[in-house]
Parts: structure tokens; sequence; C-alpha cells
């Protein structure tokens, strides 16, 4: 089981989104929109929590680095108390589905 990792900066917070540069390598070109949404999409879970969701392109051709479900990622957040520093595993199940976890920022 492969597991990659995204700490999460103040502008993720305010933006509901999560970096997902740690597994851009690892996904088919099909789940990529330009803009409309694309012909496949990742699976992202957390407990209850399902989304179907797509990579946004840029207006160059390049994979935005975040996805695009934000009422996802604000549950998630929201259920998680996630904060800056902390990080969240994606937990792949098969090939485009992840299971995602939080890891809490370590205190000093």
């Amino acid at each position: 089981m492969t597991v990659y990792e995204s700490q999460l900066t103040p502008g993720n917070l305010k933006n509901f989104h999560i970096y997902i540069t740690a597994i851009l390598g690892h996904l088919m070109p099909e789940v990529e929109g330009v803009p409309a949404k694309a012909p496949k999409s990742i699976r992202l879970e957390f407990k209850d929590l399902k989304v179907n969701a797509d990579i946004p392109k840029s207006r160059h051709g390049r994979p935005r680095k975040f996805i695009r479900a934000r009422e996802f990622v604000q549950s998630f957040f929201e259920r998680t108390g996630a904060a800056p520093g902390d990080i969240v595993l994606f937990e792949e199940v098969v090939p485009a589905h992840y299971r995602l976890s939080l890891r809490k920022a370590a205190v000093s």
C-alpha cells in the first residue's frame, strides 16, 4: 500500500484545497480537465465522505496542483480540525482511488 503526503498551508485552509503534487505523477492524464470535466476522475474518501474529482488544468494545459472538490475538502478540514503544518495522507486503495487521513503537526 502506497501513501503520499501533502503538508497544509494557511492558503489551503483559506481556499479549501489540498495540494496533490505528491500523487500527480501517478495519475492518468484522463483525470485532468480543461476547464470542463475530465473524462475520468479520482476517487477520494474520508470515513463517510466520498467524492469523485478531476484535476483542473491551467490555460497553458498543465495540470494544476490541487483537487477541484472544495466542499469535500472543507468538510474534511472541519471534521479533522486541520491546521497549517498538518499532513494530509493519501493512501492509495487502487489507481486513482485514495483514502485520506490527517497527521497532526508535532507541537513543540
